[in-house]
């Protein structure tokens, strides 16, 4: 559905109303295309979901237990990632 900007302005619960419900709403300046309010959707990337489907990882949202933040280094002269591993291990 096609609505100009006044329009969603104006009505805008009743659009949200309808965006709950499954709808897509494109909003129109002049005419032309400008924006687009869509049904909210968690945004978790597909390996994510494949692991969490097998059971293989879960995670409840919050900050994973027992990490340092940040992780300080001993040493200035690292320049890969495995170096900041073995770093941290010492």
């Amino acid at each position: 559905m096609d609505i100009g900007v006044r329009e969603a302005k104006n009505k805008l619960s009743k659009y949200l109303k309808q965006v709950k419900q499954g709808e897509t709403i494109v909003i129109t300046e002049h005419g032309i295309p400008i924006a687009r309010i869509v049904p909210y959707e968690e945004q978790v990337p597909k390996e994510i979901v494949e692991l969490q489907k097998t059971g293989m990882a879960t995670w409840q949202g919050d900050k994973p237990k027992g990490m340092k933040t940040p992780v300080k280094l001993k040493s200035k002269n690292i320049s890969k990632a495995s170096d900041i591993v073995s770093e941290d291990r010492r």
